[in-house]
């Protein structure tokens, strides 16, 4: 029986060895990726109305700091929304961070079709990325809303084409001019111009008459005159505001609901307004 202890030596040997194998293999062994908990919704501020930019808030509502480098919306019914690239930390606890993106144009559809956005993130400290689809809230009454802008905007130009004619100094009483209303060759019926707004910054004085203009196929151009004036010299407004110079007008196509749609303004027209509110308001250039 003298060959049992060799036996029982190398059984200690092996198991020994198959001990350091299970160690190195455990030491080698990638810690696991945080799986990463995060929500979003789309906003619109202000300023962001005025880019037309959606904020994109991104939530963390996990238990690590988050680092986001990329947000790409996904809109099926706008064309042309864009992905931007970004450094944004989430920090733990939801707190709410925006990234603005550009979100296109919309389509004529009733209601938005569901959305989502392409998230590029990485938990904080690590290199580890992931791509994240987050879905945003469906029915969404934003979307509808600016759907639904772009769209009257939309038929409106196939209809009429809207200016403002050549401004002249009126002195104290600001600036006196036109807007100009020009049926297209692809409209049908009637078109009215029913009203035409202000501002905060400019107050537009118009004839009382209800439409204001309307142009047919007999008559398919129209000049209504108007002047505008400050309708403030603060400079807390002028600081504030951030569309000086938005005019909409409210126009019906062969007696439709009314829509709404800004007047385009060139650069020309900005330089004159501008020049005549400062003016009246003594204000420096």
């Amino acid at each position: 029986m003298r060959w049992r202890p060799a036996l029982l030596l190398t059984a200690a040997v092996v198991l020994l060895a198959a001990a350091g194998a299970v160690t190195v293999r455990a030491s080698t062994r990638k810690a696991a990726v945080p799986t990463l908990h995060l929500s979003a919704t789309a906003e619109q501020w202000r300023v962001h109305e005025v880019n037309r930019q959606l904020a994109i808030a991104l939530h963390n509502n996990g238990d690590v700091p988050v680092r986001v480098t990329r947000v790409e919306p996904v809109l099926p019914s706008f064309d042309g929304e864009a992905p931007v690239g970004t450094d944004a930390l989430l920090p733990v606890g939801g707190l709410r961070v925006d990234v603005p993106v550009s979100y296109g144009t919309g389509r004529c559809v009733p209601t938005a079709a569901a959305s989502h956005v392409v998230v590029t993130a990485h938990p904080e400290g690590s290199a580890a990325t992931q791509r994240i689809t987050i879905p945003l809230p469906d029915p969404n009454p934003l979307l509808d809303r600016l759907l639904a802008a772009d769209c009257a905007t939309q038929r409106i130009q196939r209809s009429v084409t809207l200016r403002f004619g050549p401004w002249t100094d009126a002195g104290a009483a600001g600036l006196r001019g036109d807007l100009v209303v020009e049926r297209t060759a692809a409209a049908t019926g009637t078109v009215q111009v029913r009203e035409l707004d202000g501002n905060v910054m400019y107050r537009l004085e118009l004839p009382s008459a209800v439409p204001l203009a309307e142009v047919t196929a007999a008559q398919p151009t129209v000049s209504v005159p108007l002047t505008a004036r400050p309708a403030r010299c603060d400079a807390h407004a002028l600081a504030e505001i951030k569309k000086p110079f938005e005019f909409l007008a409210t126009v019906t196509l062969e007696g439709g609901d009314p829509l709404v749609t800004a007047v385009p303004v060139s650069d020309d027209d900005k330089a004159a307004l501008d020049r005549m509110l400062r003016r009246i308001c003594k204000l420096p250039g």
